[in-house]
């Protein structure tokens, strides 16, 4: 019997050692926002929205711009953005989206690119 309660305070004391050690080396999860909205842009063109997204990004000095066909992206401090645009009657639309660690900064940045991409007016 005391061999027995020898073995279960030894097992119970290498269990708590070895969670204590896997606890400590353990790393804190960390969860990510992600924010959207859509906008109308004053033009009907796609084109020309995704070049309102690109003038905004730019305007709001973001790093790391790129354009394809479908979408313009970029990073502002510690959030990553992406612009797209649809056909949409009678304006474009712009989906703005925005990821990041931080929520308060990743809704603000969100909005501030909404805003400037809806605001932009471009004389052809």
């Amino acid at each position: 019997m005391r061999k027995l309660l020898r073995e279960i305070r030894m097992t119970g004391l290498t269990a708590t050692v070895v969670g204590v050690a896997l606890l400590s080396i353990a790393q804190t999860a960390q969860a990510v926002s992600l924010y959207w909205g859509s906008t109308a842009v004053k033009t009907a063109s796609v084109a020309n929205c995704l070049g309102f997204a690109e003038t905004a990004m730019r305007s709001l000095n973001f790093k790391n711009i790129r354009r394809s066909q479908n979408e313009v992206a970029g990073a502002s401090g510690g959030t990553y953005a992406a612009v797209t645009c649809f056909a949409t009657t009678p304006r474009a639309t712009a989906i703005v989206m925005v990821a990041g660690n931080d929520a308060g900064e990743t809704a603000r940045v969100r909005d501030t690119l909404r805003q400037k991409v809806a605001a932009i007016v471009r004389f052809d």
